[in-house]
Parts: C-alpha cells; structure tokens; sequence
C-alpha cells in the first residue's frame, strides 16, 4: 500500500484514510470514500462562501451607486445655492453702492435750499430706499452660507470616496460569489 502525506494540501485533494489518498485505496473503500467526494466539496464550497462573505461589506452594490448618485445631485443643488447666494451678494453690493451715492448727494444738499425737500424726494425716486445695514447683514449672511456650503461639498466628496471603495470591494465579493457558484444578493 501506498503512503502519502497531506501536509500543505487543502480541500479534497487533502482527505487520507490511513495515510491513503482516496484513488489508493482498495476498491470497495474508494468507492465508499469516492461517493462522499461532493458532500466534502459542497461543505468545502460553502466553508469559502462564508469566508467571503465573513471578509467583505454587506452592502449591496445597487444600494451604494443610488448614494453615490444622490450625493453627486446634493452637490449639483449645493452648488446652485452657491451661485444664487453669489448673486444676491453682487445685487446687494449693488444696491449698497446706490444708497451710498444718495446718501452723498441728500448730505450735500443745502439746509437752506427751498428745494430740499423736493430733492431728496428726487432721489429717493431715482434710487432705491433701503436700508444698507440690513443689507449689509444678509451680505454677510450670504459668504457664511458659501462658507458652510463648501464643507459641506467636502463631505459629500468624502462620502462618495468611501462609497466607492466600498462599491468595489462589494463588487470584488459578487464576482468571488458567482466563481463559487452562491448566489449574489440583487441590486
């Protein structure tokens, strides 16, 4: 009889019966030892199947591409909020500058005019009556909004980073599965 050792090997090829590979072994007992051949392979098959899945994220990989996609939109929107912030900042300079030159201009009216009151009039006509440090406020308000909008840019770009690296591992632990012949979670 023939004697070999299994050390360093792995799987069904590993399997001896007193020291005897399965094909070594006298017919009646390899026919019995050969019949349990594919019970050791599926147990072998789902030893791997769960060391996979015991290795790799859970997450389904349709679920993180809808996220990935939903933080690409958040930083679409975040950006329109930004331009519409920078816009109102630009009108509000604006309209400060105009309430400025007409403050100038009552300031350089004459007490005594007779027609200072008709003036001023004019120019509260010809230039808009706001209040500048209200403006001036929501000006500030609007760099602060940008400020805080680009952190949160960041952090989006963050999340799709992660996202992505957890989508390809995910992926990587589908294309293992599908080798193995396991069935992969849908999307």
């Amino acid at each position: 009889m023939k004697t070999t050792k299994n050390i360093g090997i792995s799987g069904v090829d590993s399997i001896r019966i007193g020291e005897m590979k399965i094909c070594d072994l006298p017919i009646a007992e390899s026919a019995i030892a050969a019949q349990q051949i594919p019970l050791s392979e599926d147990v072998e098959r789902q030893n791997k199947i769960a060391d996979v899945l015991r290795g790799y994220p859970t997450h389904k990989v349709g679920y993180l591409t809808s996220r990935m996609h939903e933080s690409e939109l958040n930083i679409v929107k975040i950006g329109e909020m930004k331009s519409q912030q920078s816009v109102l900042i630009s009108e509000y300079t604006a309209q400060i500058t105009l309430c400025q030159f007409r403050d100038k201009q009552i300031a350089l009216i004459d007490d005594l005019d007779v027609d200072k009151d008709a003036k001023i009039k004019q120019l509260f006509k010809d230039f808009p009556p706001y209040q500048v440090d209200a403006m001036t406020q929501q000006i500030i308000q609007s760099k602060e909004s940008i400020e805080r909008a680009d952190s949160v840019i960041a952090s989006e770009y963050n999340s799709i980073a992660e996202m992505r690296e957890l989508k390809g591992l995910c992926e990587q632990r589908d294309t293992v599965l599908r080798n193995l012949n396991a069935q992969v979670a849908s999307a």
